[in-house]
């Protein structure tokens, strides 16, 4: 893998560079632009990462302070165009390792104090074990080079995040995704049994949609609500097969608060949750 700084590829990480590069040719540190705008510095070194938006008057402020203010319509058109961004899965593993990408989604993952995730397919890397997290990432390699290993010790090390009080968590599963199996019963048994153990915490709520549940919306795809943001808007993140893609256009958020809301009411949380799992738990005893 590259060891250099990779190149901007997504419109986020343009920006940002392009902010970069303006607050660098004024001579201001980030510290000096964060005092001068009121920004956090957290935020200017986000914003200039790709991993977040500035907002137009916060664009005005940066803008102001790095005398590049005749700039102002054309950098307000590129926000509007990266509020709903793809970033190519080719592109990205061509710079990034899995382990690399772990560490990135950790970062974002830090600046969300609510998530709100629903998956179709298969237990969400917040809460897979390390067997069932290599696996994953063997199924998921259409190169062959990666380091399995390694990608699955940077996901265990995401998972600190949930006994983090501060933040607050909730799964919405299928029960098609509890069943998928990568390998063989065992793995799934060990998975279960995390599942269960994690459903104890307190900021942590996990549901399942058992198959014979009355749809109350499409299952379309999986998707990660992220609210509460460090000096932010909500912003979804959703997993494609060709792209992964950043949604923060406002209107679409809503919609997917919308829809994470009519899942939610079809699944089973709390004392049926446990009581479901047990009883898919139990059959896979029987198979070991």
């Amino acid at each position: 893998m590259p060891t250099s700084s990779p190149s901007p590829r997504t419109p986020r990480q343009r920006l940002g560079a392009e902010l970069c590069r303006l607050r660098t040719l004024a001579g201001l540190s980030g510290r000096q632009l964060a005092l001068t705008t009121g920004l956090s510095q957290s935020k200017v070194s986000r914003i200039e990462r790709g991993d977040a938006l500035a907002s137009i008057p916060e664009l005005r402020l940066w803008l102001d302070a790095a005398g590049a203010s005749e700039r102002l319509d054309q950098l307000v058109a590129a926000t509007e165009a990266a509020l709903n961004q793809s970033d190519n899965w080719s592109e990205f593993q061509s710079e990034v390792s899995f382990a690399t990408m772990q560490d990135e989604v950790r970062r974002r993952e830090a600046t969300a104090r609510t998530q709100r995730m629903f998956l179709p397919t298969l237990v969400p890397g917040l809460l897979q074990t390390a067997e069932y997290a290599r696996l994953v990432f063997m199924a998921a390699d259409l190169t062959g080079k990666e380091d399995y290993a390694a990608a699955a010790n940077r996901r265990l090390d995401r998972q600190q995040i949930l006994y983090e009080r501060s933040h607050t968590f909730e799964f919405v599963l299928t029960e098609a995704a509890l069943r998928w199996r990568p390998g063989p019963p065992e793995v799934q048994l060990a998975q279960l049994d995390r599942i269960l153990s994690l459903a104890t915490l307190s900021n942590v709520t996990i549901g399942v949609i058992p198959l014979d549940a009355p749809g109350r919306a499409i299952q379309w795809h999986g998707f990660t609500l992220n609210e509460d943001v460090d000096d932010g808007d909500p912003f979804v993140q959703v997993e494609t097969m060709h792209a992964y893609l950043t949604i923060a256009r406002p209107d679409d958020v809503a919609r997917y608060q919308q829809q994470y809301r009519l899942l939610r009411e079809s699944a089973l949380i709390g004392q049926p949750f446990t009581e479901f799992l047990s009883g898919l738990r139990a059959e896979l005893v029987v198979q070991t």
